[in-house]
């Protein structure tokens, strides 16, 4: 079961990258606050429009490959770092529920905090820049570069560290 977070949806829906989720795992679930942080609701057929990427990824939604689960299914867990926001916290304690029921889990997620509360509570986790990386190495892309590029102009912060060592681990250094 693959779970993401706001942000890692929101890159690659404002750079047309969205659709490499669903070519990478078939489908993502995220959690209701994810949704209305996002700007889509509940409701298959509300999408408030308003932030950049929302009408791509309610298009994912209606198309099934996007699904959202309702707070009162995922036991709320509290975070062990200050700095993790709600959605953050949501899509852990959904990770932590499936995984308690058996499901092999993969958190989508970029933000420090929420990326150290996952490692901390030992859930796999994955970025944008990985993911990128991945649907390189499945030739589901020609080029990482130029989509890093994409994600910086689009204000997702990526440290010249981790693109330097994305561009050298797929051979465009």
């Amino acid at each position: 079961m693959v779970i993401a977070d706001a942000g890692p949806l929101i890159g690659l829906a404002r750079i047309g990258c969205l659709d490499l989720l669903r070519a990478l795992f078939g489908g993502v679930t995220i959690t209701a606050v994810v949704a209305a942080e996002i700007g889509i609701d509940a409701e298959p057929d509300v999408c408030a429009d308003r932030r950049p990427g929302a009408s791509a990824i309610a298009k994912a939604r209606e198309a099934g490959w996007l699904s959202i689960v309702e707070p009162t299914a995922v036991p709320d867990v509290e975070p062990l770092n200050p700095g993790v926001d709600s959605g953050e916290r949501t899509t852990i304690a959904l990770a932590l529920h499936w995984q308690a029921a058996g499901a092999q889990v993969l958190v989508i997620v970029d933000d420090r905090c929420g990326r150290a509360e996952a490692r901390s509570r030992r859930l796999p986790i994955i970025g944008t820049a990985a993911l990128l990386v991945v649907a390189k190495q499945q030739q589901l892309i020609p080029a990482c570069a130029p989509l890093m590029a994409a994600l910086r102009e689009e204000g997702n912060y990526l440290s010249d560290g981790l693109v330097a060592a994305v561009l050298a681990e797929v051979d465009e250094a």
